[in-house]
């Protein structure tokens, strides 16, 4: 039979990497299409500039137009019935027409008659002029003259000098004067909007260098005429078309809400933002320009419903993948999760489980070598780290064997020389051996049990006592346990030390000294202090004693004659019980004393603490 080819994980996570294709794709599909919008708003905006442009040509040129329109008066010489010349020069023609020169009999009815004339001459030249108009206002002659071909008269003189602010005209300028935009309801209630160009004319026939102000000669014109410029810029919604001056007047404002009114608005100020483009073309030779405001949205709403059709489809596909990676993942995970979990079992000591095997891929491999290696190590546990257990068992009860008659023969030593020395029935000998006999009471049991830190500072005043009775309370010992009190410690870790701060540094100095027991915890750490103010050590003495705690070797009184036995015994303990960052820290100077720090781990909670809470529930 053929075995059946299953496929492997690697084969598995190439489909999947297949498949992972799609974000490479959608990433390059957003890049481009990023690009092509921002190569389309580029063409698009320099499209617009050139519209802009063209629209501002046609208005110079329109009014370029409107300045030869508006010099006709000078070159005028027909007279109101259009067949008498009247042989005028024509640099003096406006005079000459204003206040009749060199013509007898020349009345006021002769001069509106020819000024109306003239007005409907200049209206004829072109049909988008609404009306003509001429204000005389110097010291010879005060009257105005009017003409329209759609209206047949002016109905508020004051109105219309009003909207062109006449009463602030500049009468000194000598170029075309344009004004904004307005309603010419001077004529009617319900009048078209135009904007008006005007020309000051000056009196010629005096002496060089004067030229005294007649009048000016004002022409409104349609706003169809700047709209019909316009009219080719396709506007979407929320665009604009806007000509303004220099000082922020508009001209003409088109925008799709008012499509195809003449509207007006001042102080036009526009500002390019995320939303909108501004395209302005430069001021003309008449100080106008066009700004076309653009609204993004509408420009790229046709190729952005593509660009959101494009991201439907990776949406999609997204999902899809997504869910197949989700689902897979599930697959692929799930036997590594029941591994982690039966490798916190193997963590806790139980070296029995075992792994399904559900598959011939990787994960079933990994699985029946995973099970081999819990068997085998079960094994080797069994052979190596449980006889290592035996091995460090039998070293601490060798410690404590060790210490016991260490401690008992320097305590009877103690009573023995005092017994020697006290009269018969002294009761102070009862009183040492009750202490001593404490004491043995006290080391009775195994050696890992943990007692509270006051227990065994008890101990340490009892054996000080002891000390005391044979050196006539020489030896003066103060503790400063900071609340610390019920902090549990490993058993009889203080005597052997103070012990060994007397036998060797206070006992050369005639037995009379001070020994200071500390305690505090910090960052983890508890650590018990223990200084006399004895001999000291020098710096070699003190390398050999360290080199002495850090060797593997136990400590044998034919070798070092009980001098440090019992520092080498608590440091020993003390890295058994808690590891080889812990232990014994030993600080001395010659002629100061000598500091032996214990440091332990700070473990929580205490025999005082727990009775609080005892008492508290």
């Amino acid at each position: 039979m053929k075995k059946k080819r299953n496929l492997s994980l690697y084969q598995k996570f190439a489909l999947v990497i297949i498949c992972v294709g799609l974000i490479p794709m959608g990433f390059l599909s957003t890049v481009m299409m990023d690009r092509m919008l921002k190569e389309y708003g580029s063409s698009l905006e320099a499209n617009y500039e050139q519209a802009v442009s063209y629209v501002s040509i046609g208005l110079d040129n329109m009014l370029e137009s409107y300045n030869d329109v508006s010099k006709m008066l000078c070159y005028y010489s027909y007279s109101s019935e259009g067949s008498t010349p009247l042989n005028y020069m024509p640099f003096n023609n406006p005079r000459r027409l204003l206040y009749g020169d060199g013509q007898e009999g020349y009345t006021p009815q002769m001069r509106r008659q020819r000024m109306d004339a003239f007005l409907r001459n200049v209206q004829s030249v072109d049909f988008s002029i609404v009306a003509c108009h001429f204000i005389a206002d110097n010291s010879h002659l005060q009257e105005s003259f009017h003409y329209s071909a759609r209206n047949t008269f002016l109905r508020d003189e004051d109105l219309f000098r009003q909207r062109l602010q006449f009463e602030n005209l500049d009468r000194t300028s000598k170029k075309l004067m344009l004004f904004p935009s307005h309603a010419s309801d001077y004529y009617t209630q319900s009048a078209e909007f135009v904007f008006t160009v005007g020309r000051n004319y000056f009196d010629l026939a005096q002496t060089v260098g004067a030229t005294d102000y007649i009048g000016t000669l004002y022409l409104d014109v349609d706003l169809d005429q700047i709209a019909r410029l316009c009219s080719h810029m396709e506007l979407g919604e929320g665009d604009g078309i806007y000509v303004v001056d220099r000082d922020g007047n508009c001209f003409y404002a088109q925008t799709p809400q008012k499509k195809g009114q003449k509207t007006v608005k001042t102080d036009c100020r526009f500002e390019e933002s995320e939303s909108q483009w501004v395209v302005e073309s430069p001021y003309g030779d008449y100080g106008l320009k066009v700004i076309a405001v653009i609204q993004k949205k509408g420009v790229f709403a046709r190729i952005q419903s593509m660009q959101f059709m494009m991201y439907g489809v990776l949406f999609v596909s997204f999902a899809v993948l997504l869910c197949s990676s989700l689902w897979f993942s599930k697959r692929l995970t799930q036997p590594i999760r029941s591994m982690m979990e039966q490798m916190s079992a193997i963590e806790s000591g139980n070296f029995k489980v075992r792994l399904p095997v559900a598959a011939n891929d990787e994960i079933g491999v990994l699985s029946r070598r995973f099970n081999e290696m819990s068997q085998e190590l079960e094994t080797y546990i069994n052979k190596s780290y449980v006889a290592q257990l035996r091995q460090n068992e039998a070293e601490m009860t060798a410690l404590k064997s060790q210490i016991y008659p260490h401690f008992l023969y320097n305590t009877l030593e103690i009573i023995r020389m005092e017994a020697l020395e006290l009269e018969e029935g002294d009761r102070r000998v009862s009183r040492m051996i009750e202490a001593l006999a404490r004491q043995i009471h006290y080391m009775i049991g195994p050696m890992k049990d943990m007692v509270p830190l006051k227990t065994e500072a008890c101990m340490v005043e009892k054996y000080i006592y002891l000390l005391n009775c044979r050196t006539a309370g020489k030896v003066q010992l103060s503790m400063d346990l900071d609340g610390m009190s019920g902090r549990m410690v490993p058993k009889l870790i203080l005597q052997p030390i103070v012990e060994n701060a007397y036998v060797h540094g206070i006992k050369p100095l005639s037995g009379t000294g001070n020994i200071m027991i500390d305690v505090e915890a910090e960052n983890g750490v508890f650590v018990i202090a223990l200084l006399d103010n004895g001999v000291g050590m020098d710096e070699e003495t003190l390398k050999k004693l360290r080199r002495f705690l850090d060797s593997d070797e136990i400590g044998i009184k034919n070798e070092h004659n009980w001098q440090s036995i019992g520092l080498k015994n608590v440091h020993d303990r003390i890295r058994y019980l808690y590891g080889e960052e812990y232990g014994l820290e030993i600080i001395s100077t010659v002629g100061v004393g000598t500091m032996v720090r214990i440091i332990m781990p700070d473990l929580e909670g205490s025999e005082e603490e727990q009775d609080d809470k005892d008492d508290s529930g």
